[in-house]
Parts: C-alpha cells; sequence; structure tokens
C-alpha cells in the first residue's frame, strides 16, 4: 500500500505551474521614439536658442532626441561665424552625413531641423546636401535667419517632405538690419537679412517653374503684437524665449499639418 501512500501524498502536494509574469508594459510616457530634432544655434557660441528649445520638447511630453550642433568658432567669436563660410559648410558636411547615418539606422522616423539667425545658413545647406540622397527632413523652422532675401532655397526646399516656416520681423533692425549691412549676412551679401524682411519669392510667369512649385513649402510668419506676450517683442533675441518655443515652435515639430500663426 505505500504505493498509494506515495501516491496521495504526490497529488495533494502537486499545484499547477503559474503562468509566466507578463513583462511590464511601458506608460506612454516612457515610449520612446527615434524622432530627432537638431538645432543650429546663432552665432557667438551662447546657444540660448538650443538649449531653450531641448528644455521645452521635453517638458512638452516629446519623445524625441534633440541635438544642439556646436557649429561656430567658440564664446565670443561672432563674427568669426558670420563671415567664415567655409566652416558653414564644413559643419553643414558633417551634420548632413549625421542625418544619412540616422536615417540607415531609423527609417520611417521623422527628422526636424530648427535654426536660428547665423545657423539659418548652416541648416539650409545641410537641405542641399541631402538632396538627392534618399534622406527628406519632415519639416524645418528658421528663427530670425541671417541670410540674404535673396537667397535661393530651392533646392534646400526639395529636401523637405512638407515645409519650412521662417519667422522674421521688421523690428530686428539691431542684428539683421546695420548688423549685416555693415558686417555681411552669412552668404556674403551687406544688406538687411531675411529675417528682418522675409525670403524673397519667384515670381509666377516669369520664373522657373520648378522653382516656384518649390516654393510652395516656404511659410514666412510675420512677427505681430500678440507675439509680445511670449517674450518676443520683434528683436532678434525675442525667439530664445521659451514661452515663444513652446508656443509657436514645438507645434511645428510634429508629422501633422502645422497651426495656423
Amino acid at each position: 500500500m505505500s504505493w498509494i501512500t506515495n501516491l496521495l501524498i504526490g497529488l495533494f502536494a502537486w499545484s499547477p505551474k503559474p503562468p509566466p509574469t507578463p513583462a511590464p508594459v511601458p506608460a506612454p510616457a516612457e515610449i520612446r521614439s527615434e524622432a530627432l530634432v537638431v538645432v543650429a544655434d546663432g552665432i557667438g557660441g551662447f546657444d540660448l536658442c538650443g538649449r531653450a528649445l531641448a528644455r521645452v520638447i521635453k517638458a512638452s511630453g516629446l519623445a524625441y532626441t534633440t541635438r544642439v550642433v556646436r557649429w561656430g568658432h567658440g564664446v565670443g567669436r561672432w563674427y568669426a561665424d558670420l563671415s567664415n563660410a567655409a566652416n558653414c559648410d564644413a559643419r553643414a558636411d558633417e551634420v548632413a552625413e549625421t542625418l544619412r547615418l540616422h536615417h540607415d539606422a531609423h527609417p520611417g522616423e521623422p527628422i526636424f531641423l530648427v535654426g536660428k539667425s547665423g545657423g539659418c545658413a548652416v541648416i539650409v545647406k545641410v537641405l542641399e546636401r541631402l538632396s538627392g540622397s534618399g534622406v527628406v527632413v519632415e519639416r524645418v523652422v528658421l528663427l530670425a535667419p541671417a541670410l540674404s532675401p535673396g537667397y535661393d532655397l530651392t533646392k534646400a526646399l526639395g529636401s523637405v517632405r512638407r515645409d519650412v516656416s521662417v519667422f522674421w520681423s521688421p523690428l530686428d533692425v539691431v542684428f539683421l538690419g546695420a548688423g549685416t549691412r555693415i558686417f555681411g549676412t552669412s552668404d556674403r551679401v551687406w544688406c538687411s537679412g531675411a529675417g528682418r524682411v522675409g525670403f524673397l519669392r519667384p515670381k509666377a510667369g516669369t520664373d522657373d517653374p520648378a522653382r516656384v512649385a518649390a516654393y510652395k513649402k516656404l511659410r514666412q510668419i510675420r512677427w505681430s503684437p500678440r507675439m509680445s506676450s511670449t517674450g518676443y517683442l520683434g528683436g532678434h533675441l525675442g525667439p530664445d524665449s521659451p514661452r515663444f518655443l513652446k508656443k509657436y515652435v514645438v507645434p511645428l515639430l510634429r508629422v501633422e499639418p502645422p497651426p495656423e500663426c
């Protein structure tokens, strides 16, 4: 009977193996995409806009990677940043290659570019170098660009899927008025910068139809008094304001159609 006893003991001692505990599902805030925001700040190496935008993006709950490009010559070397076109070209080459590698590693993930003042020249040249590479940037934001109004954006616009939003202000009279008339724009033209008067659009019927079509992606947003509530009073440093970036720039860093400004 010992075998019966052992069988009864085994039956009462046995219990079914519990199912494996499922892996915890991360909360939405913990799910991080590989969307990328690249920021090229203004001249002088202070990186006010880039650092502020990185904080605002994080505070807004966007699971993006934000990279601020160190493209200048160092803190206070504003004239070298403005006038050294060869350095701008070299940094643009580096950023374009970084974007190609990121695209290869994360195909389908959106890439956004933001430029401020002299950094807009770096961003535009990056777009030009991406032409024909298969890398298409989702959307671009240019704040107070220090390029000349007549700079041809056709090739750069071809590397953008949705649009390029340019914020400009007629009140930017010190940096992009007198400053660029005396020291020149980033593309070495002595005139008011595009961040003060806007970029010149090609005219339908007189200019190249392909160029006219490309410029349909260009959105130019003039400073208005209502922006003053965000700390942007129309001057050159206004777009660095975190409140302005939160209200006007962060909504553009999405794949949805941009809000009306």
